[in-house]
């Protein structure tokens, strides 16, 4: 993951004109990374049946939704002004991504064969 190479500065920092190129560079990896989820996102609901589809799809809808609303207050955020709301949507961005993973572990636990019910020897 390239993210850590591409820290965001703080809002002071940037609302004092001190942002650089890594907070281009931090909004361009933000970007790709969505790409790369979105697109697992849709092979995980082509591929795990209809229930499974439907949560896929939800979840992105979620979570492009919150994420759209949080860069709906960048330019505020540049300009140190209030940001409401803004870490609830980011985080509920992140954690519908998080929620979606854990449910693909289960389904693909599940199609392996592997996963075992309560009470079953080992």
């Amino acid at each position: 993951m390239i993210s850590p190479f591409t820290p965001m500065h703080t809002r002071a920092v940037l609302a004092a004109g001190g942002g650089t190129g890594i907070d281009k560079a931090h909004l361009a990896v933000l970007s790709a990374t969505m790409l790369q989820i979105a697109g697992a996102m849709g092979f995980g609901a082509a591929a795990f049946g209809k229930g499974f589809r439907r949560f896929s799809v939800a979840s992105l809808v979620t979570m492009l939704v919150t994420g759209g609303l949080g860069a709906t207050q960048a330019g505020d955020l540049g300009a140190n002004k209030p940001t409401p709301w803004g870490g609830v949507y980011e985080r509920t961005s992140i954690g519908v991504y998080l929620l979606w993973m854990s449910v693909l572990a289960v389904v693909l636990l599940r199609a392996s064969g592997h996963a075992q019910t309560r009470g079953q020897a080992a």
